[in-house]
């Protein structure tokens, strides 16, 4: 005999207006629990440019017919990066685990595109500098305050400002963020 499935609409956590962004179907609520969920942010807020930006969310619990999310992270399109980095550019990447002012482990990934060739000297102080400017940043905010930072380009802009004392830069992308439990 088949097993009666019923539908649940998956709702986005507090810090994204706790819209709908789709549904799934279960048996027992309780199969729910723990779900990974990729999401475009075109989905969830539809004037927003960042087309190619992933919301990653779990389902942490189920009320009636609703499956509330919280935010474990995010990515971006691999187009994305693609595009950014071309012939007789330099790429910088950067992988950085901060502890967020409300006491939040977050892994941030950077990356950094140069718009020429450059040296091994260039490339470790431009890093060291982008290192200092990540780690800074994520220090001083919380999770809900890096999330809209990095959706306003206020991070961005703020790593690249400090990155091109050392050397011009020419883009600068949040490619990752995940939160470590």
């Amino acid at each position: 005999m088949a097993i009666k499935k019923s539908w649940y609409e998956i709702i986005a956590p507090k810090m994204f207006g706790e819209v709908c962004v789709g549904e799934t179907p279960a048996a027992d609520p309780k199969l729910l629990v723990g779900r990974v969920i990729k999401v475009s942010m075109a989905d969830i807020d539809k004037t927003s440019p960042k087309f190619f930006l992933k919301m990653v969310f779990r389902i942490d619990s189920v009320e009636g017919s609703k499956a509330l999310t919280s935010f474990i992270g995010h990515d971006i399109m691999y187009e994305r990066i693609y595009r950014m980095v071309q012939r007789r550019t330099s790429r910088i990447d950067c992988v950085r685990t901060v502890v967020t002012t409300d006491g939040t482990k977050m892994r941030i990934k950077v990356v950094l595109i140069i718009p020429k060739k450059v040296g091994n000297s260039v490339q470790h102080t431009v890093r060291a500098k982008l290192s200092e400017s990540v780690d800074k940043v994520v220090s001083e905010n919380s999770v809900e305050t890096i999330i809209k930072m990095i959706l306003s380009d206020d991070f961005q802009r703020t790593i690249r400002d400090e990155c091109k004392k050392m050397y011009p830069i020419a883009m600068v992308e949040i490619r990752k963020s995940e939160i470590i439990v």
